[in-house]
This record gives structure tokens, sequence and C-alpha cells, in this order.
């Protein structure tokens, strides 16, 4: 599929956009976010990205969630962003709040493996339970494409389906199943070799030697991304 628009920025970084019917699709790439300069020029087109995708009002709840098993570095993307989010909703209701700030809150449901409960099923609960308006999801995901592997975001206001990038296919968090506006954030982790390579007769999923230092990086890039986009005062600071 060819994208709809292609901006290119400083320091080679590259933002594709898609987009069919009512669904927008962009993909963000760059080099090295393990490089401090590149690592600031990269937040700052991920902010104004997100700036496309949606508005916040002063009465919009923001719930963000954080997919992924903590206890395996390349699949604790979500949970390591989750990290880094300024939580301001025990703010809220505790009374006023200093303007530039929006009610965020912050959630981890963990693996089905660990949990028994399906991760569909409990956010659609706390959404309920925050009456949040807006969901932003992060996950680790899996790639055909070694170049992609650490150096792109993908973003889409589509939804995203826990698992799938490993077969264990579960119910989708969308806006149709939620009720509310979602937005996905995914970063490919991960790549099978045998979609590089047809001639391997068994799956390799193979991962960056400095995996560990690469989600931690990435983690303070999107949670970072994510905080200045819901709260303008603190990018202020």
């Amino acid at each position: 599929m060819e994208p709809t628009s292609v901006e290119k920025y400083p320091s080679k970084i590259r933002v594709e956009n898609y987009s069919k019917g009512n669904v927008q699709s962009t993909i963000i790439s760059f080099q090295d976010v393990r490089d401090l300069n590149h690592f600031k020029k990269v937040q700052e087109v991920l902010i104004d990205v997100f700036q496309n995708y949606c508005k916040i009002s002063s009465s919009d709840v923001i719930l963000m969630i954080g997919l992924g098993n903590d206890k395996s570095t390349p699949d604790a993307l979500g949970p390591t962003v989750m990290e880094n989010i300024l939580v301001t909703r025990h703010l809220f209701l505790l009374g006023e709040v200093e303007k530039g700030y929006h009610n965020v809150c912050s959630f981890v449901p963990n693996v089905m493996g660990n949990t028994g409960i399906d991760t569909t099923d409990m956010i659609r609960s706390i959404i309920k339970q925050t009456k949040a308006t807006k969901v932003f999801i992060v996950d680790s995901l899996k790639t055909s494409s070694l170049s992609r592997l650490g150096k792109t975001i993908q973003i889409t206001n589509e939804g995203i389906i826990p698992g799938s990038g490993i077969g264990s296919n579960r119910k989708e968090i969308s806006s149709k199943e939620m009720g509310v506006e979602v937005i996905a954030i995914g970063v490919p982790t991960v790549v099978d070799l045998r979609s590089i390579d047809e001639s391997l007769q068994s799956s390799f999923i193979v991962t960056p030697t400095d995996i560990d230092f690469l989600i931690e990086k990435l983690g303070i890039l999107i949670g970072n991304g994510l905080n200045f986009f819901c709260h303008p005062k603190f990018r202020q600071k």
C-alpha cells in the first residue's frame, strides 16, 4: 500500500501517512534514538503526529495502556512507556489542577498467560470506571523487515489485537469495541527470520543485542511524546 503523503525531516527522519476511509496510520522512520540529538528531533516529530490524530479538550479523560510483559525485554515496551507517563487523574479527583495539564491515568494489564483475564475485558472495565474518553495503547510489534527493527514508530486509529504478532490472537482493542477514541502506538522489537529467509524450516524470533537499552530509550521517547502532547504546560518546563 502506497502512502497518501510523505514528509521528510532533518536527520533522515521520514513520516509516511496512510489513509483509507476513516482509518489513519502513520509510520515514523528514524536512524538511532540512542543519539541524544536525534532522540530530541524524533520526539518533536512524534508530538506533531499526535496532534494530527486528535485534539484534547478540558473535559477529556485520557487512559494510557501499556500492553506486554515486563519480564520479557522485547515485549516490555508498553510497561516501560507507562513508567514514564505523568498521571494526573488522582489530582483532578482531589480538586482543581493548574491550566495546561489534562486528566491522565495509566494501566498495565500484563499478559493473559499471567492473569488469566482477557486484556480487552480489563480495559473495557477500566474505561467504564474512569469514564475515559480517549485511549492510547502502546505495544511491541513483530516485523518482517530488519530495517524497521527498533527504528520505526507506528501509529494508527484502527486499534490493535494483543498477541497478534505471535499468533495468539485475542479480542481487538479498537474504537468500535471500546466505544471511545483509541489510538495504538507500536514499535517493532522482534523479527521472524523465516519471513526474510523462506528456506528456514523453523521460525527464529530475533531481537537486537542491545534491546534492554533500546527499550529504555524508546520508553522515554514515547512517554515524553505523550506527556508533552497531553500536558502543554509540562512541555514548557
